[in-house]
């Protein structure tokens, strides 16, 4: 049992098993965040977005109580609070950019800054930028805020480059116009090309690089997640599955991929029951 305030590692390995569950927990946060708003129909949008808010929060406080007040990495309290708050995070940055009637383009601009701004914090509080190894409450801090604010940039970042400037349900000034399909396959490639980075050059861990690259990637699966979630809800055969039929689609996925990680962790912590037998110690014990 760790002593103090220090903890075993809080934090999942990083591994392709880790980026597939994340990409499907942004697809998740965005069909579930959209069809819980809109549950209540048109009419009453503002109860819809009050009943998203209600569920999705206190959720989301509560595993991540229970993250915190774990002394180690517990998978389904980390993996259920990246879940809730991918739906949490889409409808906050929404929200914000509705209430502040900023543009897409200036709202990603702050949530990156925001993010910096938690760099450098969580750098000159610890003197530690480690995403492998999160040991004290401190850090876990710091891990999860800068984890929120990913979202939100990830959400703003996504919705500018998707949206239209002019016609349509949602537009913006500065949208850029590519559409949902066209940002999914942009950002997927870079975002593959940065887990090839990773998987060929292997930057040293903790290096600037190898942490950078890691955030890159993890800002790239709210939008590349979120993006082929509006396209197959929305556009695919004039968008017959919905929000409900790829919030279906999305927690099946989710719950296979955590069943799979919660198995592996499970196969990794059980104890080594078979003994390592000396053989000429039983030959010589044999002959005695």
């Amino acid at each position: 049992m760790p002593k103090g305030k220090e903890l075993l590692n809080k934090v999942p390995a990083i591994t392709l098993l880790f980026w597939l569950a994340k990409l499907i927990s942004t697809g998740l946060g965005e069909s579930v965040s959209d069809y819980s708003s809109q549950i209540f129909g048109q009419q009453n949008q503002g109860l819809g977005e009050l009943f998203t808010v209600g569920w999705s929060l206190s959720l989301f406080a509560i595993f991540l109580t229970l993250q915190f007040r774990s002394n180690r990495y517990r998978p389904v309290y980390y993996w259920l609070s990246v879940a809730l708050l991918a739906v949490f995070g889409t409808f906050s940055a929404d929200t914000f950019k509705s209430l502040t009637g900023l543009h897409y383009m200036e709202t990603t601009a702050i949530f990156g800054a925001l993010m910096l701004v938690s760099f450098a914090a969580w750098y000159l509080s610890t003197k530690d930028l480690s995403i492998h190894h999160i040991t004290s409450h401190k850090k876990e801090a710091f891990y999860w805020l800068t984890v929120a604010f990913s979202f939100m940039l990830g959400t703003a970042a996504g919705d500018w480059l998707a949206t239209a400037r002019t016609g349509g349900y949602n537009v913006d000034p500065t949208g850029l116009n590519l559409g949902f399909l066209n940002t999914g396959l942009i950002l997927g490639a870079v975002f593959i090309a940065i887990l090839a980075y990773r998987a060929i050059r292997r930057p040293a861990q903790n290096s600037v690089s190898e942490i950078a690259t890691f955030w890159l990637a993890y800002i790239l699966t709210r939008p590349v997640g979120a993006s082929f979630a509006d396209y197959f809800g929305y556009d695919f055969h004039n968008g017959f599955l919905g929000n409900q039929g790829m919030s279906v689609i999305w927690l099946a996925l989710f719950a296979v991929s955590l069943g799979v990680i919660v198995w592996q962790h499970a196969k990794q912590q059980s104890p080594v029951s078979d003994e390592v037998v000396d053989t000429e110690s039983v030959k010589k014990v044999a002959t005695k």
